[in-house]
């Protein structure tokens, strides 16, 4: 799986959604069952990537005054949410990160989806995620 594969499971995941994040995750669980199972582990280590890639001072700050606050935790749930708004959204963020004003609303947040693999991958497998 390559960075573009990647991006563009979140993007299926995300249209039929409807701007519900639970069905988006749904959604990407689904889509991540259906590949072989060295595919969803290679998605979660692409979501690794971006979120390390997203670990900035700057951006935990728009996280703090966007959530009213921020913890460990929520930065970490704070760019879950991030990296579900697809990839446009998510490289715009990186560059600048007031540009966030626009499209989050109060407590933007997305623990879920940073399970959907290790879900997936169990789900198909019946076995522990690697």
């Amino acid at each position: 799986m390559n960075e573009d594969i990647f991006w563009q499971l979140i993007a299926d995941s995300k249209q039929p959604s409807g701007g519900d994040s639970d069905a988006q995750v749904a959604a990407l669980r689904e889509r991540l069952q259906s590949l072989p199972e060295s595919e969803i582990v290679e998605f979660d280590s692409l979501l690794h990537v971006q979120l390390d890639r997203s670990y900035h001072r700057d951006l935990w700050a728009a996280a703090y005054v966007i959530n009213g606050g921020c913890s460990d935790d929520g930065f970490d749930y704070f760019r879950a949410w991030l990296i579900a708004q697809g990839r446009e959204l998510f490289e715009r963020a990186l560059q600048d990160p007031e540009s966030l004003v626009e499209v989050a609303e109060p407590e933007v947040e997305l623990e879920l989806f940073l399970y959907a693999s290790i879900v997936a991958y169990e789900a198909k497998t019946k076995k522990k995620f690697p």
